[in-house]
């Protein structure tokens, strides 16, 4: 009886083979470890980010006064409650918190998976329109793993629109309070009203009042289809325009007369 076997060369054929495709089959795996791992960390780094700015939109939308900083990587703003003013929005040691007033606790904005580098803050103003906050940052994946390491730039830009929109009457308290602060003011409005000190300014061209009213342009009295008013004490100083409907104007002026009786006196 003939027995066959295989023979050296065809045993070490196959263990060639045999060990070409363990090897292609580990480098297969190797490279599919890595993909999952980088899905892994950029997956977390643009959740991470996308929360982060999330946060930052909310802020400055609602935020009623931003004020400019010397230092790029904090945002310092007012809100509603003046309880919680100012607000913060700082970096520090990788991670970008928030901080409600000077001394309040600081709430973590990101997670130690990330680490934040070159936060930047920039306000913008546009005039007459919204003014934009503009932030910068480095996201990276926290990993000492050189196969898991990842890091991306974001950057993107924030309206500020919500500083004047009240849902209420806007009244103030018992003992009456500033609209404004001692370093923010509202000056001007529109452009036309502006404010300097106790002094009010109509007109565009009047920026700088130096009297309690002035009026930079015309001033107009139209009384017309209005009843006139009956000149006593309580509106004494006040001028009346009288128009007669295509005849002779004239212009009064509610106030005392020699023997102190208040009527209206015609001065043109």
């Amino acid at each position: 009886m003939n027995k066959k076997g295989f023979t050296l060369v065809e045993m070490l054929v196959s263990i060639a083979i045999f060990s070409v495709i363990i090897v292609a089959f580990i480098g297969i795996l190797v490279v599919i470890l890595q993909i999952q791992a980088q899905s892994s960390s950029s997956q977390a780094v643009n959740q991470e980010s996308q929360f982060l700015l999330q946060k930052v939109q909310y802020y400055v939308e609602s935020a009623s006064v931003i004020t400019p900083t010397s230092t790029p990587s904090t945002l310092v703003f007012y809100v509603a409650s003046s309880s919680l003013d100012p607000s913060y929005i700082t970096l520090s040691s990788g991670t970008v918190y928030l901080q409600q007033t000077a001394t309040g606790t600081l709430q973590a904005l990101t997670s130690p998976k990330v680490n934040v580098t070159n936060l930047s803050f920039t306000r913008n103003t546009n005039p007459p329109g919204h003014d934009t906050v503009s932030v910068s940052f480095t996201m990276a994946y926290n990993t000492l793993n050189a196969e898991q390491a990842f890091s991306q730039l974001f950057q993107s830009t924030v309206e500020h629109v919500s500083a004047a929109t009240f849902d209420t009457s806007v009244l103030p308290s018992a003992g009456g309070e500033p609209l404004g602060n001692s370093t923010y003011y509202w000056n001007p409005i529109n452009g036309v009203i502006n404010f300097s000190g106790n002094n009010v300014g109509i007109g565009s061209g009047d920026t700088s009042p130096s009297q309690p009213l002035e009026v930079n342009g015309g001033f107009r009295l139209n009384p017309t289809g209005v009843s006139e008013p009956t000149c006593s004490t309580s509106i004494r100083g006040t001028l009346w325009f009288a128009n007669n409907g295509g005849s002779k104007d004239d212009l009064y002026l509610c106030a005392s007369n020699a023997s102190g009786t208040v009527a209206w006196r015609t001065i043109y």
